[in-house]
């Protein structure tokens, strides 16, 4: 059993079923793929490819389970009783929070609240209006530059807000290529 179905699980699920093993995914989401189904903007990772990816994993026969919570819906006590063993890929889901003067304020948001919600609306599923998080008119302040403040950004951005600011610990990288990072290594720039 594999709990979990982001990169970890899937890849977990793929390797010992290569190896011989009967593997069952365990998801608790309504669809397979974790961050990088709901995590992802699709401007960044095309869904159709996790969809050929999980086509292929099938057919290899590996099962997939969706809205399966194991130690909610799915007792933990029947993975121990149906299964070998038990692979925990379940992600981290805890978001890092800013104890900061007005964090309690409305608008503010988490990454993994705002960016599911628009992969959500991408694949065609409603989202209720009480819930939605959108930057539609809005000013949007984003705070950190790695890969998720990247993905904020993008989605913000299609959105059409009023303006996007970004905060970023790290320098201002610079606008052309470093003589410190000559090709073929990762040019540090804007």
């Amino acid at each position: 059993a594999v709990v979990g179905s982001g990169p970890a699980g899937l890849a977990a699920a793929q390797q010992l079923n290569r190896c011989g093993y009967t593997v069952a995914v365990f998801e608790k989401a309504d669809r397979i793929g974790g961050l990088l189904r709901y995590g992802i903007p699709d401007f960044k990772l095309d869904k159709a490819y996790i969809d050929r990816r999980l086509e292929i994993m099938t057919a290899e026969g590996i099962e997939f389970r969706t809205h399966s919570h194991v130690g909610g819906n799915v007792p933990v006590e029947d993975l121990r009783r149906d299964f070998d063993a038990i692979l925990l890929a379940g992600g981290a889901e805890q978001p890092r929070d800013l104890m900061v003067p007005g964090r309690e304020l409305d608008g503010i948001h988490f990454a993994m609240d705002f960016l599911p919600q628009q992969n959500r609306r991408v694949a065609g599923d409603p989202v209720p209006e009480s819930e939605a998080i959108l930057a539609t008119g809005r000013r949007v302040i984003i705070i950190g530059g790695g890969d998720t403040g990247a993905d904020c950004l993008g989605t913000s951005h299609r959105q059409k807000p009023l303006s996007v600011t970004q905060f970023e610990i790290m320098p201002l990288p610079p606008a052309e290529r470093s003589p410190e990072t000559p090709w073929p290594m990762w040019p540090l720039q804007l």
